[in-house]
């Protein structure tokens, strides 16, 4: 389990056992002499935690010793570092949040409007993509490049994760003359874990317009969370109803899309176009 999901699971166990005690955060804060809006941070996961804070949390709140030594050790473990962490320099924090949750998510689901998803992108059309901006020129490009390499590796080929994607169909013609990024998009609709569907012109209006992905975690007790991506910030959902309502857009989508088939069969179809 990556430290981004064990300090997430913390927090959430944390809030669990205060609400099993029948305290709330004013409760809890009092006892123990904190600012009232420290505990709440805690619970979602904007603040680290010590091992003296949530041993004294688990004490406040009633812990058995089975659950405050539970406690201890992911927080002892969320203090590790990913190997994210080395890339700072091009990572703000809710992209952070999003690579190192992404790094464990057992299926990643999500719609791409202009742009083929970055898991999928080559070295070339990545840098295309990022290159487009002043503020992404020379070193820090070579950063991103790197980070979205490192990516790549750490979720497509060390790890069994599912993909299930909307696809436009703009953005399959947007990439219509880089060869090799389609051909990269080939291999990987091939996969059995893969699942791309095209959403084709003919689909009309469509419920969404910006670019989101549900990571859901099927072995690790951790809620699924929606990431909705700007391109310069990156918002994330994870109350119920949220993340329920991006899953029945997913799903609007789907219905309109090409079956996995036809949609293979398309792409395949606009990489022999680029090859004539």
């Amino acid at each position: 389990m990556s430290p981004t999901l064990r300090r997430r699971v913390l927090a959430s166990e944390l809030k669990r056992l205060r609400l099993s005690a029948g305290l709330t955060h004013v409760d809890v804060a009092h006892r123990l002499g904190w600012q009232q809006g420290k505990v709440s941070k805690i619970e979602s996961a904007k603040q680290g935690v010590g091992i003296d804070a949530v041993i004294a949390l688990a004490e406040v709140c009633g812990a058995t010793p089975q659950q405050r030594e539970r406690l201890v050790e992911l927080a002892r473990e969320a203090r590790a570092r990913g190997w994210w962490e080395g890339f700072a320099d091009v990572l703000p924090t809710e992209r952070k949040v999003y690579v190192g949750l992404e790094a464990e998510a057992n299926v990643i689901r999500g719609f791409a409007a202009e742009l083929i998803p970055d898991l999928f992108q080559t070295r070339d059309y990545a840098a295309s993509a990022m290159g487009r901006g002043a503020s992404a020129q020379g070193s820090i490009l070579e950063r991103r490049l790197e980070l979205l390499l490192q990516r790549q590796q750490h979720v497509l080929e060390d790890r069994e994760t599912e993909f299930d994607f909307v696809l436009s169909e703009s953005a399959l013609h947007r990439a219509s003359g880089a060869e090799q990024q389609l051909s990269r998009l080939l291999e990987l609709v091939a996969r059995p874990e893969v699942r791309l569907r095209v959403l084709p012109f003919s689909a009309g209006a469509v419920p969404v317009e910006a670019p989101f992905s549900i990571l859901e975690f099927r072995q690790n007790a951790h809620p699924d969370i929606v990431f909705v991506t700007g391109r310069v910030d990156c918002v994330y959902f994870e109350e119920a109803p949220e993340v329920a309502a991006y899953r029945e857009a997913l799903a609007e989508l789907e219905a309109l899309s090409m079956t996995r088939e036809d949609s293979a069969a398309f792409v395949e179809e606009v990489v022999g176009r680029g090859a004539s």
